[in-house]
């Protein structure tokens, strides 16, 4: 039955919850784009505290407004930089998708929440750059001395995601679950024990 198969399989509830994961914040990104550019103009900034406010505006570089206005000349054609970071935006995504869908079962908890953050976060960012041109930024965060550049909830996504994957490395690895065969194995080696003295008599010896 499904059941008893999803119960003898905690890893692939684990990847399914993962992609449900990351359906939910692409849905989180676009629909908080959607309130940003519907409600504020252009440059509007709204406070909420703590150094933090809603600023809206239109990137159309890379993340936290790296590579702006950047174009690629490609003989006498000159090639939209925001287009190019769409379709690379596309192309991280399928690459992180066929692995997540190939390869997740086998990966633990963290370096899966890791690689599900970035790939919710290319796919959040590349339907601005491919459907708008540009991709729509509105966190800002700035205290005396520092301003940090305008970001979005798929560039934290990244971030985090990226740290975890960082972190997952760092930490010391746990060795894997033993199976039942190993585990039986183990339990017929411990209650087996070997007494050094003791001889083994042929049949024929007297």
């Amino acid at each position: 039955m499904p059941y008893t198969t999803y119960r003898k399989n905690p890893a692939r509830i684990l990847r399914i919850m993962f992609l449900l994961l990351a359906a939910v914040l692409i849905a989180a990104d676009q629909i908080s784009k959607f309130w940003v550019k519907g409600s504020f103009s252009l440059g509007h900034e709204f406070p909420l505290g703590l150094g933090f406010s809603l600023t809206y505006v239109q990137n159309n570089g890379a993340a936290f407004g790296m590579l702006r206005d950047l174009s690629v000349p490609l003989g006498s054609l000159t090639l939209d930089g925001t287009l190019l970071l769409g379709l690379l935006s596309a192309a991280v995504a399928t690459v992180l998708l066929v692995y997540l869908l190939v390869n997740g079962r086998r990966l633990p908890a963290l370096p899966l929440l890791g690689l599900t953050l970035i790939f919710s976060g290319a796919v959040g960012n590349m339907i601005d750059r491919l459907r708008l041109g540009y991709v729509v930024d509105f966190i800002h965060f700035q205290v005396p001395n520092f301003n940090f550049p305008v970001f979005n909830l798929a560039d934290s996504c990244v971030v985090v995601g990226a740290a975890l994957v960082l972190l997952s490395n760092v930490l010391p690895k746990r060795s894997a679950p033993r199976t039942a065969h190993q585990q039986d194995d183990a339990e017929l080696f411990r209650d087996f024990e070997f007494d050094p003295g003791l001889e083994l008599n042929s049949p024929d010896r007297d």
